[in-house]
């Protein structure tokens, strides 16, 4: 764990070294200038929170198209994740 705290990015899989940040109330994965996903239910076929360890949480996330990333959120952005894909 950083001792910054969480990196809000993607830390290995697909899209490695993503960032994910919150983009007119929703979270986003950007992958390069102007190249965005929004994570919603319509986007990820799936997702489980692996750990949470003082505000840094990683969360494994399925893309609707097979795809599989390893997130590392703080604690607003998982939360914001995980209501999106509720």
């Amino acid at each position: 764990m950083s001792i910054l705290g969480a990196k809000n990015k993607v830390i290995a899989g697909d899209y490695s070294d993503g960032k994910i940040m919150l983009s007119g109330g929703k979270v986003v994965l950007s992958i390069s200038l102007g190249n965005m996903i929004v994570l919603n239910q319509k986007m990820v076929a799936s997702h489980h929170v692996e750990s949470e360890v003082k505000g840094n949480h990683k969360v494994s996330i399925t893309f609707a198209d097979g795809k599989k990333s390893l997130l590392e959120l703080d604690d607003k952005l998982c939360k914001a994740l995980l209501e999106q894909l509720f």
